[in-house]
């Protein structure tokens, strides 16, 4: 079951990368983004063959990834591809029939099952997803962030009991307002 779902994904992935290698030597993309594309789409295949394989050996489920120790590590920056939605489809419009085949991949009741089944498909389906204009199904939608909870709001402090008498004072004086002074009005020159 997993592996039919690996095959099917092999082959979208092998058609867009034809796509972008044949658009990548016209020019239409820089050739270090064709090279990371290529890249990032063969290595998300091959996570999905791998979890495939490891989910039919396992008979349908594996344990949780054991904790990681290089996540205390501060992140490696790496390249990274663009990241607006959608993005692929204007340098590369042979995309948009790989977009419209993983769409129909990912209803197929039978992989809509798998894909709720197994959420480490979506951490390998979502940023393809992205790339190619698809919103993810429900079953690989990135959760929403939880907000953190409110701090209650302090009680406000209990009215005293004696309240003292504010003393109250004359107005103040006003302000004494000077008149500006007047420039003295000059005469015209006369005429010679």
């Amino acid at each position: 079951m997993h592996a039919a779902l690996a095959l099917r994904f092999a082959a979208i992935v092998h058609a867009l990368c034809r796509a972008v290698a044949a658009r990548g030597a016209r020019g239409a993309l820089a050739a270090p983004v064709v090279i990371l594309l290529w890249l990032r789409l063969n290595r998300a295949s091959k996570r999905i063959d791998s979890l495939a394989a490891r989910l039919d050996a396992a008979g349908g489920a594996l344990p949780a990834p054991k904790p990681d120790r290089r996540r205390n590590r501060p992140a490696r920056r790496s390249k990274t591809l663009p990241r607006r939605f959608a993005w692929l489809l204007r340098p590369i419009p042979e995309a948009t029939a790989a977009a419209s085949q993983l769409r129909h991949l990912m209803a197929d009741p039978a992989c809509a099952a798998l894909l709720e089944a197994e959420p480490r498909y979506g951490r390998i389906l979502r940023p393809l997803c992205r790339h190619l204009g698809i919103r993810p199904p429900p079953a690989i939608a990135p959760r929403e962030p939880t907000p953190a909870p409110r701090r209650p709001k302090p009680a406000p402090d209990p009215a005293p009991e004696f309240i003292p008498e504010i003393p109250t004072h004359a107005a103040p004086p006003a302000p004494r307002i000077r008149p500006r002074a007047q420039r003295p009005v000059r005469a015209p020159p006369r005429p010679a």
